[in-house]
This record gives C-alpha cells, sequence and structure tokens, in this order.
C-alpha cells in the first residue's frame, strides 16, 4: 500500500464526465467488509449495497448495469484501497480478524495512540488507519494475542510439558472461528474495457 506523507486523499473519479466522491473511513471500509462476509447476501447484493456504502453520489449509478456496478467495485478496492477482490485468497494462516478481534483492537489503538476508535467514525481514512494498525507496539495485547496465534508448539520432551499445556491453553482461548469467507464475485470478464473509461483525479 503506497503511503507518503506528501500523499492527499482525494478519493474521486470522473465517471462518464460526473466526479463521483467515495466514503472511505475505516468504519465504513470495515462494515463493507462485514457485509462481503454476510452469507444472507447474494453476490449481486453485495455489490449493490457496497456502492451504496462507498459511493456517496450513488444516484448517478444507480440505474448502470450490474455488470458495470461490478466493474466500478472492483475499481474502487484496486484503486484505492489496494486491494483486488479478484485475486482475494485465503490462503495462509489467519491470524487476525478485525470483527472478532474488534475489541481487543480498539483497546490496542486507545493504549497505543489514545485514540477512541468510535470516536474517529467518518474521520478516520482507512489508509491512516491501516497504517496505525499495522505498526502497532509488539507490546499491545493485539500483537501479543497475534504472536500466540502464530507460535508452534514445541516438540514434547520430558521438559516441557507444563510449558506446552500452556501455551495450547492460551491458543484455544485466542483461536479464531473460521467461517466460510466469500467476496464479491466477479459476474464476467470485462473489466478491463470498462476500466478504460474510468480516470482517477488528483
Amino acid at each position: 500500500m503506497t503511503f507518503l506523507l506528501t500523499s492527499t486523499f482525494d478519493d474521486c473519479f470522473e465517471y462518464r464526465g460526473e466526479t463521483i466522491h467515495l466514503d472511505l473511513s475505516f468504519d465504513n471500509i470495515l462494515r463493507v467488509f462485514e457485509l462481503f462476509n454476510d452469507q444472507m447476501f447474494s453476490a449481486y447484493e453485495k455489490i449493490e449495497v457496497a456502492l451504496e456504502m462507498l459511493v456517496r453520489e450513488h444516484d448517478l449509478i444507480e440505474k448502470v448495469e450490474l455488470e458495470e456496478k461490478n466493474a466500478l467495485l472492483l475499481y474502487i478496492f484496486r484503486e484505492f484501497l489496494d486491494m483486488d477482490l479478484e485475486k482475494h485468497s485465503e490462503s495462509g494462516e489467519k491470524v487476525f480478524d478485525f470483527e472478532q478481534d474488534a475489541g481487543i483492537i480498539f483497546a490496542s489503538f486507545f493504549r497505543a495512540y489514545h485514540i477512541d476508535l468510535f470516536e474517529q467514525h467518518g474521520k478516520l481514512h482507512w489508509k491512516k488507519f491501516m497504517q496505525l494498525f499495522q505498526n502497532l507496539d509488539d507490546k499491545s495485547k493485539f500483537k501479543e494475542i497475534v504472536n500466540i496465534r502464530q507460535m508452534d508448539l514445541p516438540k514434547s520432551d520430558k521438559h516441557n510439558a507444563e510449558y506446552r499445556k500452556q501455551i495450547q491453553k492460551m491458543k484455544q482461548i485466542y483461536a479464531l472461528n473460521k467461517p466460510t469467507i466469500r467476496t464479491v464475485e466477479s459476474i464476467d470478464k470485462k473489466w478491463d474495457a470498462i476500466a478504460q473509461s474510468l480516470k482517477p483525479r488528483g
């Protein structure tokens, strides 16, 4: 993720001759993630609702075809959030979850930065949030729990039975649930053609 101290967050682009502005506050992006993980919504509904949440001038795109809405959503995530939904993969061990670890993340931010994340709703930009999140101190509760989840259980010997038992207990306490995760699926492969008409500003 590109992050420079000279960066500005215009968060807008031109679409069909109109300027589209985005809401990329951290809490809004987290709500979009929650939407993606909610099995109550179909992939099509997730596209519709996600764009309603992200696009401030939603009336400008409300009546476009669903395949184009899908392309818009992919474009927003790729160009403004540095995420490629089409290449999303759950490979590798998951070591944190924004929903399950919400309380721990809140407490770690408050202790490390004296930031109340609830007071930052609608204010703190996603990219700023991620820089703070990724650089939490190793002594923070969040990093401590992530380290426990990643910790290898040592091979058993006659001296470490109690230590192994303690590690296993901590891993069980802080284990993540493993729901089935499905992000927005691509409706078709017309992304490249549509993307040519989308020009980021700034």
